[in-house]
């Protein structure tokens, strides 16, 4: 947890922005319901550290307009055009948005790179009174078929751990321990993300991993002994698609004024 700018995250998430926007799951649309229906008002929300726009997206289907930022001008350029949303560069503790301008601030997968009291200081100058601060995220994915779930758990909790970057501990734990700007409500429970991915698609998206870009860009390619072992065990090959899961999780809360 820091209170300085992560230009770290900008680098890493910049050098894999294609697969990122390709394969990064989106979120439950139920959790944008609710979101929505507690902001005090849905003329303005800001969605930062927002990537190629996978939730900014869903937001323009609640608010008004969407004010999307992020540090990477790699991700925006592949966020879509949307008469709703203002896509802008610019580091989570500081921003061009006006005081007081915001119905609510929502981060998707990314609070981990900037959390601490500059960030938090910046939320509370750009809320208006009642506005909702959320963050969401996932755990990490879940198979029914046992053998590929057991491989993808040495992945993610072995090959990988030297190429972690710290900040990664957060999402495991559920965002817990990084300061809140405001009063928080009990978390939505029980809320999944689920696709039907062959094993191209998932893939893709574990060439997204901040852990892959770092080894790859040590010069070691963690993914191709897994997909030679993974094609073993998927049927089909790897042509068939199988369900994919992701808990969902996240806080939310009204933010102090």
């Amino acid at each position: 947890m820091s209170d300085q700018p992560n230009d770290q995250a900008s680098v890493l998430f910049g050098a894999v922005s294609q697969a990122y926007a390709a394969h990064r799951p989106t979120y439950p649309e139920a959790f944008f319901e609710a979101f929505a229906a507690r902001c005090p008002a849905r003329e303005r929300v800001w969605d930062c550290g927002c990537g190629s726009g996978q939730a900014s997206l869903a937001l323009a289907q609640h608010f008004e307009q969407v004010i999307a930022t992020d540090a990477s001008a790699e991700q925006l350029q592949l966020a879509p055009q949307h008469p709703r949303i203002r896509w802008l560069q610019a580091q989570a503790h500081g921003t061009p948005l006006e005081p007081a301008s915001v119905d609510g601030v929502l981060v998707a997968a990314a609070v981990h790179w900037f959390a601490g009291e500059a960030f938090n200081a910046e939320v509370r100058r750009v809320a208006r009174p009642g506005a909702v601060m959320a963050w969401i995220g996932y755990l990490p994915l879940q198979l029914e078929h046992t053998a590929i779930q057991q491989r993808l758990d040495q992945f993610y909790e072995h090959t990988l751990e030297p190429w972690w970057p710290p900040e990664r501990r957060w999402v495991d734990q559920s965002y817990a321990g990084l300061p809140f700007p405001g009063k928080e409500w009990p978390f939505p429970a029980d809320q999944w993300i689920e696709r039907q991915w062959t094993l191209s698609d998932l893939l893709g998206y574990l060439a997204s991993w901040s852990a892959v870009s770092n080894a790859r860009r040590s010069g070691i390619d963690p993914l191709g002994a897994l997909a030679a072992e993974l094609q073993r065990h998927w049927p089909g090959e790897g042509a068939e698609a199988l369900q994919v899961r992701w808990p969902f999780m996240g806080r939310w809360g009204v933010i102090n004024a």
